[in-house]
C-alpha cells in the first residue's frame, strides 16, 4: 500500500481537477488554497508557477472553453443557459468574456466561427491527437491535417461502454505537437526503466477540452498508466491520481497510424451520428496506446458521447 504523502504538485493537480468538475460553480480562492493546504497568497503564486496563469484566470479560461465546446456541439441549448451552466453571473458578463477570449460573439461562434478560430488562430499542432511517437519518428505529428475520405472514419467507429480507469499521471502544461509527444515518450521510458510500469502495460493520454480550441500556452494534458498495471515501485507521490469515468464512448481503433479526434468529429459525429449522439463535454477525450508484438503502437481514440 502506498503511504507516501502527496507532493506539492500532486496536491495542485487535485485542486485543478476540482476546478474542472465544478466549472459552473463559484469557487473562492481561499477555499481552493485551503484544500491544497496553502495560504491564498502562496497558493496563487505556486499555481501560476505551474500553469502560467493565476487560479482565477485559469478557471475563467476553462469556463470559456467549456462554453465554446457546448456552443459547437449542443446547438439546441440556449446561449444564456450555457453561460449559466459555465458559471457566469449574467449574459452580459459572459458575452464580454467570450468576445475577449475568442474575438467574436457566442452567436457568431455557434454559427461556424469556431472553425475559423480553430484553423487560423490556434494553429495546426493543436488539433493533433495525442500520441507518443519516438523522437526519431515525428513525421505524423508534423504533417498537416488532411481530411479523410468521406465516410472512411465513420465506417470504423464503434460505440462502446468503457470501464472506469484509475490513472496515475503526469500533467503537462504549455506543450503540444512534437514537444508533447517527446515528453510523453520520455515519461514512458523513465517509468518502465524504474519498474514502476510493467512491460506491455497500456498508456493513456487525456485531454479534458476540445484540442482544436486550445492554444499551446493553455494546453493541459494528462499522460499516464492504469494504477492496476503498476509494478512494485508504483506509487510515486509526485504523480496525480484521477479516475477516467466509465460511460459511452465513440471508439476508433488504430494500428501503425495516428488518427485524430478532428476526423472523428467531422466525419462521424457531425455527419453520420448527429441525429442520435452528441458530444459529452463533462467527460474527457481519451487515447489508449500500447506496443504490439511488432513494436508498433496500437490502441484507440475514445470520444465521450451521450444520447441526444
Amino acid at each position: 500500500m502506498n503511504t507516501k504523502a502527496p507532493t506539492r504538485v500532486s496536491r495542485l493537480y487535485e485542486v485543478m481537477d476540482l476546478m474542472l468538475d465544478s466549472v459552473g460553480d463559484p469557487l473562492a480562492l481561499s477555499g481552493l488554497a485551503a484544500s491544497a493546504s496553502y495560504s491564498s497568497y502562496h497558493f496563487d503564486r505556486i499555481f501560476r508557477e505551474l500553469t502560467g496563469f493565476s487560479a482565477v484566470e485559469y478557471q475563467r479560461k476553462r469556463r470559456l472553453r467549456r462554453a465554446a465546446h457546448q456552443l459547437r456541439h449542443e446547438p439546441d441549448v440556449p446561449i444564456g443557459r450555457i453561460a449559466q451552466d459555465c458559471g457566469f453571473p449574467s449574459n452580459a458578463a459572459f458575452a464580454k468574456a467570450f468576445k475577449q477570449q475568442f474575438a467574436m460573439s457566442a452567436k457568431t461562434w455557434r454559427e461556424g466561427g469556431w472553425r475559423a478560430y480553430m484553423d487560423q488562430q490556434v494553429g495546426r499542432e493543436s488539433d493533433v491527437s495525442f500520441f507518443v511517437a519516438e523522437p526519431s519518428n515525428v513525421e505524423a505529428i508534423l504533417a498537416p491535417y488532411c481530411a479523410p475520405e468521406p465516410g472512411s472514419i465513420a465506417a470504423r467507429i464503434e460505440v462502446r461502454q468503457l470501464p472506469a480507469v484509475a490513472l496515475r499521471y503526469q500533467r503537462f502544461f504549455g506543450q503540444s505537437g512534437a514537444a508533447l509527444s517527446i515528453a510523453c515518450n520520455s515519461f514512458i521510458c523513465e517509468r518502465e526503466k524504474s519498474g514502476e510500469v510493467l512491460p506491455g502495460a497500456p498508456w493513456y493520454g487525456v485531454f479534458d477540452e476540445d484540442p482544436g480550441f486550445t492554444g499551446e500556452r493553455e494546453y493541459c494534458y494528462d499522460f499516464g498508466f492504469d494504477a492496476a498495471h503498476g509494478g512494485e515501485e508504483a506509487g510515486d507521490a509526485s504523480l496525480g491520481l484521477r479516475v477516467l469515468p466509465a460511460g459511452t464512448y465513440a471508439c476508433l481503433d488504430f494500428c501503425h497510424e495516428w488518427p485524430r479526434f478532428r476526423s472523428m468529429y467531422e466525419d462521424w459525429l457531425e455527419r453520420q451520428a448527429q441525429a442520435v449522439w452528441r458530444f459529452d463535454s463533462a467527460r474527457p477525450h481519451i487515447q489508449r496506446v500500447e506496443r504490439g508484438p511488432d513494436g508498433q503502437w496500437r490502441g484507440h481514440l475514445a470520444l465521450p458521447i451521450k444520447k441526444r
